[in-house]
């Protein structure tokens, strides 16, 4: 065979090839247009670009379909109220996190009536759904117990069909803050009240013609103690409140430990002496607190002041603060007569006292640990108690560092 022939079947198999690969390839192109076509219902004479476009905006849709489950998942996981969400036939769509902590046993496409046990307020959400106006109610519903809500709806609809969001409030949460919040009135009310009942007894007395100079003079000295009392009575409530609602100066900041430990200790000296109580301290060298200057210096005063003032007369107070990963551990322990199982679990509230009548003599408020809680938690950290009655007393304080 020539060459000349030999090149013409070689070049007749190529184009053979080719053209088969080509005529696959449109045969599976077509197959896939027409698979793309039978799922978007697209008519058969639709152009390729035309079913593209078609295919993209299924796509987008589908993305804020995905989008708004996302939002939905995470409106859910955070909300702070047990919330529900209905469709029309008042069958439970979603719930929220706190609901399915609190509730029992909610369960998702169930109706409203079957979980919550409340024919009022299934019938009050179809009236919300049918009227479309918000509505609100009181029910006792079962959830851990019978419990009395505040139950908020708010109907709405989409692209035509109603849904209704319920929200429900724990009533007896706030009715327990009400009471805590009168509680304390009345508590801080007694606190005011006792020194100025001493003050006023005094001044009763100095009243007396009859009374020689060195009792007045005692007795004045009693009536400066009693305002001195007083005023740090109504000092420590005032920055306690400021804690409490927010509105105190800024926790956070940088301040030095063995600064702010010396500083302390210093004022402490006095009642150090008068009670023969020794300190010692062990403190890791440049250590730093998240804390104001004038925060660390509450910190370390009140429960330094609290182990001179308590742990007994002639005790030994250990002070010893160190950096531990992402953290400072500030430890202040002492070998005096220690605080009983029953007190302990008490001690961090306000106006607390393990011996009313001994804290009153020493000028105690009943505050300063409370004090201690407040400053170490807006901070981020912890604070707990370790004590065993006759065998003193451990304070332990971590506060995370910032970056």
């Amino acid at each position: 065979m020539s060459n000349i022939a030999i090149i013409l079947l070689v070049t007749a198999a190529t184009s053979g090839l080719v053209l088969a690969i080509a005529l696959l390839a449109i045969s599976r192109l077509r197959a896939e247009r027409t698979r793309i076509e039978s799922a978007l219902g697209s008519s058969a004479g639709a152009s390729i670009e035309e079913t593209t476009a078609a295919l993209a905006r299924m796509a987008d849709e589908a993305t804020v379909t995905r989008r708004c489950r996302s939002r939905l998942e995470k409106i859910m996981a955070e909300c702070p109220l047990p919330t529900i969400l209905l469709n029309r036939e008042r069958v439970i769509l979603e719930l929220s996190a706190r609901a399915e902590e609190e509730l029992d046993q909610p369960r998702r496409r169930r109706g409203l009536l079957e979980t919550l046990g409340s024919h009022e307020l299934d019938e009050a959400a179809a009236s919300a759904m049918d009227t479309q106006k918000p509505a609100e109610l009181i029910v006792r519903l079962y959830a851990g117990g019978r419990r009395t809500y505040k139950v908020r709806l708010a109907p709405f609809r989409i692209e035509g069909e109603a849904e209704c969001l319920v929200f429900l409030q724990d009533v007896a949460a706030s009715m327990d803050f009400g009471e805590l919040r009168s509680q304390f009135a009345a508590t801080v009310s007694h606190e005011l009240r006792t020194p100025l009942a001493g003050i006023r007894a005094l001044v009763e007395s100095l009243q007396d013609p009859s009374l020689s100079p060195e009792d007045a003079a005692k007795f004045l000295g009693r009536v400066d103690q009693e305002t001195q009392r007083l005023g740090q009575l109504i000092d420590e409530i005032l920055f306690l409140s400021s804690l409490e609602s927010g509105s105190a100066e800024n926790i956070a900041g940088k301040a030095m430990f063995g600064e702010a430990a010396s500083r302390v200790l210093e004022k402490l000296e006095p009642l150090a002496r008068q009670f023969e109580v020794s300190i010692d301290t062990r403190i890791q060298p440049d250590l730093s607190l998240p804390l104001s200057e004038r925060m660390a210096g509450t910190l370390l005063s009140n429960l330094l002041e609290n182990a001179i003032k308590y742990s007994g007369r002639g005790s030994h107070v250990e002070l010893s603060a160190e950096k531990e990963g992402r953290q400072v551990r500030i430890v202040i322990r002492d070998d005096g007569i220690g605080i009983d199982a029953e007190h302990l679990p008490h001690i961090f509230e306000r106006f607390y006292r393990v011996d009313k009548s001994r804290s009153r003599r020493l000028g105690g408020t009943g505050l300063g640990l409370s004090i201690v809680k407040h400053v170490v938690e807006s901070a981020g950290g912890e604070v707990r108690a370790n004590s065993r009655e006759g065998f003193g007393t451990e304070m332990t304080i971590l506060l995370p560092l910032r970056p």
